[in-house]
């Protein structure tokens, strides 16, 4: 009677474990932990081309050098006006952050310089001679054609980039005139600065003919993207014309040749609207 208590407590154990590896084997293994790969960086994207206009302000330094019916003039003159204008041009970003394209820019204005020249020389016995007038000159267009690079920067929806550029300059003159009257007195009382014989006066009029000035540029900018395709800038160019010679001719007096140096500053502001896909680009 003994054994058959012992075979039921045997096979009430067995029945107990079969669920209990029933359970076991129904379950699935722990899940791997997910890591999201990092965010990856969205960089404006400044390549591709763009057309615009600007407008700003010319500042130009001019020292001019000659010989005006045998009266020599050494003279510095400034010259400020305003400009307007516009620029098309490509860029090219590589590398996430460096931006490097090329730009032709003209601008039209009226530079306009005058000079108050005048010189007395001697006339023996006691004499004099007195030359005035005035010296001027206007440019009526300025121009650019440069390669620029550049560093772009991000800060949050803000894109920027800042930028040298250089090239070569060009700049057109009108008609250049030195207008004036030259007088002779035949005798002159120093002390008392007046002419106390006769006096003879005659009216000149030099001009010299309209020209074109090549030279180089350098500057320095900023251009921020606004509203997806359209980016604004602000820009500083200083452009060197060196020394050239300007031939002035009256129909009396004749030909003279006068040395001019140019120099010209640019302040300018503007808006471009870029071509093509402007939206961020994705970098790791």
């Amino acid at each position: 009677m003994t054994k058959i208590p012992f075979a039921i407590a045997i096979a009430a154990a067995a029945l107990s474990i079969v669920p209990a590896e029933a359970a076991d084997l129904g379950r699935f293994p722990p899940a791997a932990r997910f890591y999201p790969p990092p965010p990856l960086l969205r960089v404006y994207n400044w390549t591709g081309c763009y057309l615009g206009a600007q407008l700003g302000g010319a500042f130009a330094d001019n020292k001019v050098n000659g010989d005006f019916a045998g009266f020599l003039f050494v003279q510095n003159d400034s010259a400020a006006a305003a400009l307007v204008g516009g620029q098309v041009g490509c860029d090219l970003q590589f590398a996430r952050n460096w931006v490097v394209g090329a730009q032709i820019d003209g601008a039209w204005t009226n530079l306009k310089g005058s000079l108050a020249e005048t010189g007395t020389q001697g006339l023996p016995p006691g004499g004099k001679t007195t030359l005035s007038g005035n010296l001027d000159f206007k440019a009526n267009v300025i121009a650019t054609a440069t390669g620029r690079i550049g560093y772009a920067v991000n800060y949050d929806s803000i894109a920027g980039l800042f930028y040298l550029k250089g090239g070569g300059a060009f700049v057109d003159y009108d008609t250049s005139t030195f207008n004036g009257a030259l007088t002779v007195c035949s005798a002159f009382d120093a002390t008392k600065g007046i002419c106390t014989g006769s006096s003879v006066g005659s009216a000149f009029t030099f001009n010299a003919p309209s020209a074109n000035r090549f030279g180089w540029t350098i500057g320095v900018g900023t251009e921020w993207a606004v509203f997806e395709n359209w980016s604004v800038f602000g820009e500083w160019d200083y452009m060197n014309f060196g020394s050239h010679n300007v031939t002035f001719t009256d129909p009396n007096l004749g030909s003279t040749q006068v040395s001019v140096k140019q120099q010209i500053n640019v302040l300018k502001m503007g808006i471009n609207y870029r071509f093509g896909n402007t939206l961020p680009q994705q970098y790791p």
